[in-house]
C-alpha cells in the first residue's frame, strides 16, 4: 500500500515537471531567404541582358547584435536580370525558435561579377575594396514573432551598377529587405502592351522601382509596401518624362492590382 501512495506520488511530479517544460518551449520558425531584382533604368543599363553576381555568404543579425552564418547556403552566381517583377529565388532556409528576431541581413559577396550586353560581350563587375566583408541590409519590416516566413532580398541594379568608361563597369551594391508576410504588392499591366515602362514609387528616401515587362503582356509589380497611400509614377522608354501618374493605397495582407494602366 506505500509502495502504491509514492508511485502515484512520483508520476504527479513526472506530469508536473512535463507541464512546466512544455511552457517554456518556443515553437520553431523556419525563415526563408530570397533573392530579387529592382531593375536596371539608367540608359546604358538597358542594354544589359545580363548581370551575374557572386554571392558567397548570407549571414543574419538577431535583435542581440549577434551574428551568425547561414550554413546551409551553398555559394553561387545569380543572374539578377532574371529576377524581376515578383520573381525570385531561394537562397536558402533555417529554423529559429520563435522568440529570436532578426533584424539585419549580411551578404559577403565574390569575385566573379559580370554584365553582359546586347552584343554579347562579357564584360567584369568590380567591386570596390571593402565590399566584399559583408554588405549590411537592415530589415524594413517587422519579423513575425510567431509563423514560418521569408525574407525578400532586393538587389537594386538600377543603383548598384557604374559605367567607367572603356568598358569598365562597376558594382556598388545597393540593397534593401522585407519580410514577405509583413508586407504587400503593387501590381498591374501597362497599356501600349508593347511599350516597356519604368514604374516607380518614392517612399521616404528610398526609391521602388521597375521596368514592365513586354513579354507578361507589359505586367510590372512593385513589394515590399506596408499599408498606406503611396504614388506610384509611369515613365515610358520613349520619353524622359513621366506621363501618368497615380494613387495606390494598400492595405496588408492583400496586394493592389492597378488594372490597366495606360500611359500614353
Amino acid at each position: 500500500m506505500k509502495t502504491m501512495k509514492f508511485f502515484i506520488v512520483l508520476v504527479g511530479v513526472v506530469t508536473l515537471l512535463s507541464c512546466n517544460t512544455n511552457k517554456t518551449l518556443s515553437s520553431p520558425q523556419t525563415v526563408s531567404f530570397l533573392l530579387t531584382d529592382a531593375p536596371a533604368l539608367k540608359g546604358f543599363q538597358l542594354n544589359f541582358t545580363k548581370v551575374n553576381v557572386q554571392i558567397n555568404e548570407i549571414d543574419y543579425v538577431t535583435a542581440d547584435s549577434s551574428i551568425t552564418k547561414v550554413t546551409s547556403f551553398i555559394p553561387g552566381v545569380y543572374d539578377l536580370k532574371s529576377l524581376m517583377n515578383g520573381d525570385s529565388t531561394l537562397l536558402s532556409q533555417i529554423i529559429l525558435p520563435n522568440n529570436v528576431a532578426i533584424k539585419q541581413v549580411r551578404l559577403v559577396l565574390g569575385t566573379d561579377n559580370s554584365v553582359t550586353l546586347l552584343d554579347g560581350t562579357t564584360h567584369a563587375l568590380t567591386i570596390p575594396s571593402g565590399q566584399q566583408s559583408g554588405i549590411k541590409i537592415n530589415i524594413d519590416s517587422t519579423v513575425p514573432s510567431s509563423g514560418d516566413y521569408s525574407i525578400m532580398i532586393d538587389f537594386n541594379i538600377g543603383k548598384s551598377i557604374f559605367a567607367n568608361g572603356n568598358g569598365v563597369y562597376l558594382l556598388k551594391p545597393v540593397l534593401r529587405a522585407y519580410v514577405v508576410e509583413a508586407t504587400s504588392n503593387i501590381k498591374g499591366n501597362v497599356s501600349p502592351s508593347n511599350l516597356p515602362t519604368k514604374v516607380f514609387v518614392v517612399n521616404g528616401t528610398d526609391t521602388i522601382s521597375t521596368m514592365s515587362d513586354t513579354t507578361k503582356n507589359n505586367y510590372f509589380q512593385l513589394s515590399g509596401f506596408t499599408s498606406g497611400n503611396y504614388t506610384v509614377q509611369f515613365m515610358p522608354m520613349d520619353t524622359t518624362v513621366v506621363t501618368k501618374t497615380t494613387t495606390a493605397t494598400v492595405s496588408f495582407g492583400s496586394d493592389t492590382n492597378l488594372g490597366t494602366v495606360v500611359v500614353q
